[in-house]
């Protein structure tokens, strides 16, 4: 990036959040991805989980983003592929990146390691062991279907299976929407690297993310992809506030009323920042000058409430975005692994 090039910078809507609160709020979450365009931030995401941490659907809410909004990325973060059908995953996201006019990014992953992870697989009768091979396959299996033009394909692998099978749905994107996978450890690195469009995990430390970026650049060099095939970028929750204990204080009631959890419980698996706009582009920007191209921000509301979002969503437009895309400072040592689950 050039010194007035920064990251692009995109906003988590609030899926969980409306659960939570309950009330009318679902309705709200398209007019908010609207308001998030006309702000000028980059893309919206929405996560997905039924039960364990159940929030509405995030495909059916970026439809509704698609019907409000021109312009603005739309991006689940993320979507549990393993637990879809393969064919049913590809037509909905195919008729899904039509209805955006090709703005879709598919953000994918495979749960998390938790009682309530493994009891949402089980309730919707999908095994919880092999999902990783299970993604694979199901990746692959994904993009023949987008690129078959309606003609029969075939696909023989040890979990996903198709026979002669056409679809006549094509994504508005040539080849299927970008898929951005998380992962830390090294084989997921090294799938991202040779398989995925993006590498999306939830913040290690800067240091951390400059090595996991490296072996991901590596594993793509390898499977002889050219150089830019893969976007490097960072999912982080983010609260602001007068000082940092304000803001401290607000990421608590959060992740509390988020995840019925510490703070610290979430900091050792996820990248969470808080205090001035000033301390929190700090923060980020060292994972910019580690590599990273595009945020994800979800916003931590201390209350939950449709209002305190709306009054975040332009508060960080406002006092966070210009920083980051302005730019300066340096690396930092390590953190957190990533999860990648949201």
């Amino acid at each position: 990036m050039t010194e007035n090039d920064g990251p692009r910078i995109g906003v988590v809507l609030p899926g969980r959040e409306a659960v939570v609160t309950g009330g009318g709020y679902p309705r709200r979450i398209a007019a908010l991805a609207a308001r998030a365009e006309g702000m000028g931030y980059d893309s919206v995401w929405a996560g997905e989980s039924p039960l364990a941490r159940c929030r509405f659907d995030p495909l059916l809410l970026l439809a509704a983003a698609a019907a409000r909004t021109e312009r603005i990325a739309l991006g689940t973060a993320v979507v549990l592929g393993v637990q879809h059908q393969p064919v049913r995953l590809a037509h909905a996201t195919a008729c899904l990146d039509q209805l955006a006019g090709g703005r879709l990014l598919l953000g994918l992953g495979v749960g998390f390691t938790s009682a309530a992870c493994e009891a949402e697989f089980a309730a919707l009768g999908v095994p919880y062991q092999g999902r990783v091979q299970r993604s694979v396959e199901l990746i692959e299996a994904c993009r023949l279907l987008w690129q078959s033009h309606g003609e029969p394909v075939n696909y023989e692998g040890t979990h996903v299976r198709l026979r002669d099978v056409a679809m006549e749905v094509a994504p508005h994107t040539k080849g299927g929407p970008p898929l951005w996978l998380a992962g830390a450890a090294a084989p997921a690195l090294r799938r991202v690297g040779s398989l995925a469009d993006g590498w999306f995990p939830t913040a290690t430390g800067a240091q951390s993310y400059a090595e996991g970026w490296r072996a991901v650049e590596s594993s793509r060099s390898r499977a002889g992809r050219p150089e830019g095939s893969v976007t490097p970028a960072m999912y982080v929750t983010v609260a602001l506030g007068k000082d940092r204990p304000a803001a401290e204080a607000d990421l608590e009631r959060f992740v509390r009323g988020y995840y019925r959890q510490d703070l610290a419980s979430i900091r050792r698996t996820q990248g969470v920042f808080g205090g001035t706009p000033e301390q929190v582009a700090g923060q980020l920007l060292r994972y910019a000058d580690a590599g990273a191209r595009h945020f994800a921000l979800r916003l931590a509301t201390p209350d939950l409430l449709p209002s305190s979002y709306e009054r975040a969503l332009t508060d960080v437009a406002q006092r966070l975005v210009p920083l980051l895309r302005r730019r300066t400072p340096a690396p930092e040592p390590g953190g957190a692994q990533p999860c990648p689950h949201r």
